[in-house]
């Protein structure tokens, strides 16, 4: 194989030497990743808090809020393709998002129904979001710590990781309050509620702040292994930056 194949798109080999076109279009993914992981959080919680109770307004939010988590997924998706060529990894990555948007779409807007009668799908579900963002978390350490790129390059990739660990805890999280809601201070009949408060848990955990309300000590334990990680990250991301 010569250099020119080493540095072509179509190797199946994801984290080797590149050229500056394909680092370009990396960089460009890993911006709109993070643009729209950023959007959903802040629809979804700040302006979600204080949008008004009107159910039009909701109906809309929640249209603005689906629309960025298809867009976010078609990111994570053109990050794994940026790195496994492989159409046997590309049309499984495909197949999974497909099956993620289907089981939470569903099991997030079933009306009046007791969450203890979705556990299996909303677990599916969990799960294979689980698998989703592990995959992106581990592509993007390797990019990152595996290579030497520019500061705005490793900049973006470790922002994305940073975004991605709370998203990968708060399925972990829902997956335990499917069992038991009420540690997670969730409505008992709305995925939704289960959800949004996980997520927010997450974040607020990730962020060194108290959650203003009482989480059962099951998550709690979790919590800290959430903690210990982000700031690992950050001491490792520090200690990469100052190593160039």
């Amino acid at each position: 194989m010569t250099d020119k194949d080493l540095a072509s798109p179509e190797s199946n080999k994801p984290f080797q030497n590149i050229d500056f076109a394909i680092l370009k279009k990396r960089k460009r993914d890993y911006i709109f990743l993070l643009t729209f992981m950023i959007l959903f959080y802040i629809i979804s919680f700040p302006i979600a808090r204080i949008s008004p109770p009107d159910n039009g307004f909701k109906i809309i939010l929640l249209g603005i809020i689906g629309i960025t988590v298809i867009l976010m997924f078609v990111f994570l998706y053109r990050v794994t393709s940026n790195f496994y060529t492989s159409k046997w990894i590309r049309g499984g990555y495909a197949v999974l998002i497909i099956l993620e948007l289907t089981f939470n779409s569903y099991i997030h807007f079933v009306p009046n129904t007791d969450i203890t009668t979705l556990i299996f799908p909303a677990s599916i579900g969990y799960i294979i979001s689980l698998i989703l963002l592990s995959l992106v978390f581990y592509i993007l350490l390797q990019d990152i710590f595996s290579k030497k790129h520019d500061l705005t390059y490793s900049l973006l990739g470790a922002s994305n990781i940073y975004f991605i660990i709370p998203s990968i805890f708060s399925c972990v999280y829902g997956l335990i309050a499917l069992h038991k809601p009420a540690i997670v201070n969730a409505d008992p009949h709305s995925m939704l509620s289960l959800f949004y408060n996980c997520m927010d848990y997450s974040f607020y955990i990730l962020a060194g702040i108290d959650y203003p309300e009482k989480i059962g000590g099951q998550l709690q334990s979790i919590a800290i292994l959430e903690s210990i990680s982000a700031n690992l990250f950050i001491v490792f991301v520090i200690g990469r930056l100052m190593s160039k």
